[in-house]
């Protein structure tokens, strides 16, 4: 090997060390200014809309390496990036796979109260969104605004299971119904939530 291949070969080693350097430390960095309620919220997200996207489905699908892919990188991609369309993505992602899976396994009925627990999580991954992206990872917020956002959800949860609740009480004397019912409600709540997740989307670009 040539001087100038020597020096040529050292001269890249030093830079990749440099940047190396300077990665660990901006690393370092970001972990020192990190916000832990950003981060919180997204990781809220994430967690809401995976497991939205388990409860949708039958266990066979549910714990298919595929699904569980596909489900895990919608809901990555919604903690992540919460202002982009990621988040609706997911969404659209679980409530197509209900139906899908209502529509196409004959042993599986709808239920309401699958229909309200998704709304439930789906609300609170939308929620928890719509007010992380305001801030970054590294901005600190105040906690008037998790208190206030806290009690909005608080009661978005409660009505959505009182409701769910006096709808089972009603259906209870009515067999047949509940399965209906079941399906429009939740066709009714996917609706809502996307219209305005999405209001919410285009008010921010």
């Amino acid at each position: 090997m040539s001087d100038v291949q020597r020096g040529l070969l050292q001269a890249l080693r030093d830079g990749a060390r440099e940047r190396a350097k300077a990665g660990r430390a901006s690393s370092v960095s970001w972990a020192r200014r990190v916000a832990p309620a950003p981060v919180l919220l997204r990781l809220l997200v994430g967690l809401t809309l995976f497991t939205a996207a388990e409860l949708a489905v039958p266990p066979e699908w549910a714990s298919a390496g595929l699904y569980v892919g596909v489900a895990a990188l919608a809901a990555a991609a919604a903690a992540l990036a919460p202002a982009g369309a990621a988040v609706l993505v997911a969404i659209v992602f679980t409530l197509g796979a209900w139906l899908l899976a209502d529509a196409f396994d004959g042993d599986r009925s709808p239920t309401l109260w699958t229909a309200a627990a998704l709304a439930c999580l789906l609300y609170t991954a939308h929620s928890a969104a719509a007010v992380a992206q305001r801030f970054r990872t590294t901005t600190a917020m105040d906690g008037e605004i998790i208190l206030t956002w806290a009690k909005h959800l608080g009661l978005v949860l409660a009505s959505t299971v009182g409701t769910a609740l006096t709808l089972a009480l009603f259906t209870a004397y009515f067999s047949g119904l509940t399965a209906g019912l079941a399906v429009g409600a939740g066709i009714v709540a996917a609706v809502t939530v996307i219209y305005v997740l999405a209001r919410s989307l285009h008010k921010t670009t």
